[in-house]
């Protein structure tokens, strides 16, 4: 098992890109094959070998290996090759509200006029994909979810509305995700999938366990979790009704989970996870005692290479 060393400070709210003198990545190595794991229910990976940015910020920054630095963003925030991103600032700025396309490179950031947005204040990035950036409205604070997807072209600032019906909170490998009903105590949930490319809606799963969405997978798929902590539970539903329980840890802390090569990883207190269709879910690195300077949870910050 490889240990947590190198983390990524936080970025300030208005910085650009913050490269620092040492990259701070992870080195995820194959584990000796006669060294067994700490937990037996938590195998550690002996076929990856790779580095993996990480971060303690909660969230952001991100690392952007198209041009070896970090951004001030979310992964989900940057463009498909790593030349741009979009920034939105609310009323703590000059224009309240609004988007900015960003250079990565030279950090010179563009108003996208047409796409301020002064009523709709609860807009949230969920993908930045080759097809434009699309924005949901699952809810910030006080402010209520509100149904539908939208698509924003960050070259116009054009935004449409892609579907209207249900409140999507996941976006990623040509599909958007919803789980109905958010309140706790329903007498049952429904998992939806929006097809990007056709426009349909479909319902792929139900149950009475208040399951939550975690992430999609690299296959299409959605990973999901129910439980608190001591006792989450996590599956995967690879297609309408199919639905497979995984192998995690009793002792799992999961606070939050990001798709990105090659699989979902899964942010942990002490350490980093992986999850892949041909291994389930792994311990990939670990790192005893507490995040430094952080929120808790150690977030890989872009994808592994």
């Amino acid at each position: 098992m490889c240990a947590v060393a190198l983390l990524a400070s936080a970025c300030g709210s208005d910085a650009t890109t913050a490269a620092p003198e040492e990259t701070p990545l992870v080195a995820i190595s194959p584990s000796p094959a006669d060294t067994p794991p700490a937990n037996p229910s938590a195998a550690v990976t002996a076929t990856l070998n790779c580095r993996l940015p990480v971060t303690t910020s909660g969230h952001l920054p991100s690392y952007d290996k198209a041009i070896g630095a970090w951004v001030p963003v979310e992964y989900e925030y940057v463009s498909p090759d790593g030349a741009s991103y979009v920034l939105y600032r609310d009323e703590t700025t000059e224009v309240p509200n609004a988007f900015y396309l960003v250079d990565a490179r030279s950090g010179a950031r563009r108003l996208i006029p047409s796409a301020q947005a002064p009523d709709t204040k609860w807009q949230f990035v969920l993908d930045y994909a080759s097809e434009g950036v699309y924005l949901g409205a699952p809810g910030d604070g006080m402010a209520p979810p509100v149904p539908g997807l939208w698509l924003l072209d960050p070259k116009t600032g054009g935004i449409r509305l892609i579907d209207g019906s249900h409140v999507w909170v996941k976006v990623a490998v040509g599909a958007a995700w919803s789980i109905e009903p958010f309140a706790p105590g329903a007498a049952s949930y429904k998992v939806y999938r929006l097809d990007l490319r056709s426009g349909q809606v479909a319902t792929w799963y139900e149950t009475k366990t208040a399951i939550r969405p975690l992430s999609p997978t690299p296959e299409g798929g959605l990973l999901i979790v129910y439980g608190e902590v001591g006792s989450i539970h996590l599956a995967v539903l690879t297609e309408p009704n199919v639905y497979l329980p995984l192998n995690v840890p009793s002792d799992l802390k999961l606070g939050n989970a990001r798709l990105a090569r090659p699989g979902v990883w899964l942010s942990l207190t002490d350490g980093i996870a992986l999850y892949t269709k041909t291994e389930g879910v792994r311990v990939m690195a670990s790192s005893a005692g507490y995040v430094p300077g952080g929120f808790g949870y150690y977030d890989a910050a872009g994808g592994c290479w």
